[in-house]
């Protein structure tokens, strides 16, 4: 299995579902997707409905035994969980980012954010950065051992930069390639290839 594969079929074991539209995200030039598409459909892997494709649950299992012999292959599954480990705790502090974004403390009741306030949001973005710093360290080291993961890291920056430049919709929008959704699936990929559980 080719990293770009590995990436198409990654996703779908996440969200079960995407459109091509989705799958673009992925940094594939849309003729090596639309082929990358129609071998897996061809195997079973993945079927089409009208305006989606699906994983199977024989591509499940592929991506599950695909990602198990990735980790042994490296020689470097105990390093690899402990940059996992590096980035759970990213995760907590990133998830108190996203509450502060959404929810506002004033007069110590919490409120929704309705971001009329730029110097509050520019405080968290800027917050956000720093914490983007040291996910980027931990995903260098994570891409030495996995190459795959190299995509979320221009992900990430690109959802970063648009932020700074003031696109607020790109912190947490589900409609776009927000920072959230994109660090929401590296997240995932993570605990799917490490066997890890969430931390809630």
């Amino acid at each position: 299995m080719n990293q770009n594969l590995f990436l198409v079929l990654n996703y779908l074991d996440i969200f079960k579902t995407a459109d091509e539209g989705t799958l673009k995200l992925l940094g594939l030039p849309e003729s090596e997707l639309k082929l990358i598409l129609k071998n897996l459909s061809q195997k079973g892997l993945i079927r089409r409905t009208d305006s989606e494709w699906i994983i199977e649950e024989s591509g499940e299992e592929m991506i599950r035994s695909y990602r198990e012999r990735l980790l042994r292959e490296s020689g470097r599954s105990e390093e690899f969980m402990e940059y996992c480990e590096e980035f759970e705790r990213l995760n907590k502090e990133f998830k108190e980012l996203v509450t502060r974004w959404q929810l506002k403390d004033e007069g110590g009741m919490l409120v929704p954010n309705d971001h009329s306030d730029p110097e509050y949001d520019f405080k968290i973005i800027e917050k956000l950065s720093m914490v983007h710093e040291k996910t980027m360290n931990v995903l260098k080291k994570i891409c030495e051992i996995i190459p795959a993961f190299k995509i979320y890291a221009k992900r990430l920056e690109n959802a970063l930069n648009l932020l700074m430049n003031g696109n607020l919709e790109y912190m947490v929008d589900k409609s776009k390639e927000s920072y959230h959704e994109v660090w929401f699936e590296l997240h995932e990929s993570l605990l799917k290839i490490s066997g890890m559980k969430r931390v809630e």
